[in-house]
């Protein structure tokens, strides 16, 4: 239940949605970083909640991935050790490289059309700086193509992922010279559905996860980055985006 408005100026409280997107966009964008503490007294301070909304909002974000709650020390942004950090992202290539194989060939133009005009509306907001849609636009785009397996367990298993490890896949989205190069990867994703051939598409899915993972490590703990070629899949960092 949110303190009386009057507390707070007359400024109506935000809903408990609102809190849990506030929280998950600073946890993606880096301003929260991992192993930061979530104080829920600050937190009802900063959202003018009670602390019963602002646990509420920690508990989804438990659920989805982004939040972990430790002994004695509350809840905190997530961290990963290397070991989870890479057994989550050889399982997420190869689940997309199934719902690839999956889709059928050659795609439908609807949809073909359908990833040209997200890719393109994603291309202005890169354009713009909008660095907030184009984490929004990327996971459609993600989503569309992977949902045209046409097997829904299979896509929200990757959705679910996917989710998980916003904070990783987020984490250099604002370096402008990674966000064209994956902008030009997209496009070429595109290209090859319009008119290219699977093999080209699943190298360039395989190859797109790899480099965020790899600028996330190096800033969180400098581990070694798994070797694709261990699942048949590329290198680690040949690709452009995440």
């Amino acid at each position: 239940m949110a303190y009386p408005a009057e507390r707070y100026d007359d400024a109506p409280a935000p809903m408990l949605a609102d809190i849990v997107q506030a929280i998950k966009e600073e946890i993606i964008f880096g301003r929260l970083r991992p192993r930061e503490r979530l104080v829920e007294g600050e937190l009802s301070d900063r959202y003018r909640v009670s602390r019963h909304v602002i646990r509420s909002a920690l508990t989804e974000l438990q659920g989805m991935g982004l939040v972990a709650r430790r002994h004695n020390k509350g809840a905190m942004v997530r961290d990963f050790s290397a070991e989870e950090v890479d057994e989550i992202y050889e399982v997420r290539a190869v689940l997309q490289r199934e719902a690839i194989l999956r889709i059928p060939w050659p795609p439908d133009r609807a949809l073909v059309r359908e990833l040209e005009a997200i890719h393109a509306r994603y291309s202005r907001c890169v354009e713009d700086g909008d660095l907030k849609q184009v984490c929004s636009l990327n996971n459609t785009f993600h989503f569309t193509m992977f949902e045209a397996a046409n097997n829904r367990c299979l896509s929200e298993t990757i959705q679910r992922i996917w989710t998980e490890t916003l904070g990783i896949r987020c984490y250099a989205i604002g370096d402008p010279v990674w966000l064209r190069r994956a902008r030009d990867e997209h496009a070429a994703m595109v290209a090859e559905m319009a008119g290219g051939s699977r093999d080209g598409l699943l190298r360039l899915v395989d190859a797109h996860i790899w480099p965020a993972l790899e600028l996330y490590k190096r800033a969180h703990g400098g581990w070694h980055a798994l070797d694709g070629a261990a699942w048949g899949g590329p290198k680690a960092g040949r690709g452009l985006g995440g």
